[in-house]
């Protein structure tokens, strides 16, 4: 059985991975995120598991999955302006390549091709 400390050491990994994925966007650097993204909503999906079969408390909050209209989230994490629009330019991306919504892709798992298009 996994420990409490374990459960909370694994939500921050979680956490710290999103926020790597973010900053990756928040650059402008696309190339294969939503790959990256649909991943982490696997481990996303297995803690909500362990916080709902198990008495593990989230002690440490995992970061939602989604980020759409949350510019206050967003600042709270540091990003600045150009940042957030950035951020917000990647669900575009997203919608260009893969011809679905950002939270359509990951609901659907990892995409068959890397969307390796970025010109930012």
């Amino acid at each position: 059985m996994i420990s409490q400390e374990d459960f909370n050491r694994f939500v921050e990994n979680y956490n710290t991975d999103y926020f790597y994925l973010l900053t990756r966007a928040s650059t402008g650097s696309y190339d294969c995120l939503i790959t990256s993204f649909a991943v982490l909503k696997d481990l996303y999906d297995l803690i909500l598991t362990l916080h709902d079969t198990t008495h593990l408390e989230f002690q440490v909050v995992a970061h939602p999955l989604t980020f759409r209209g949350s510019d206050a989230f967003l600042s709270s994490l540091g990003f600045n302006a150009q940042q957030i629009e950035l951020i917000y330019g990647f669900l575009s991306h997203v919608k260009y390549t893969q011809g679905k919504e950002f939270e359509q892709c990951i609901e659907d798992g990892v995409p068959s091709r890397c969307a390796a298009t970025s010109s930012h």
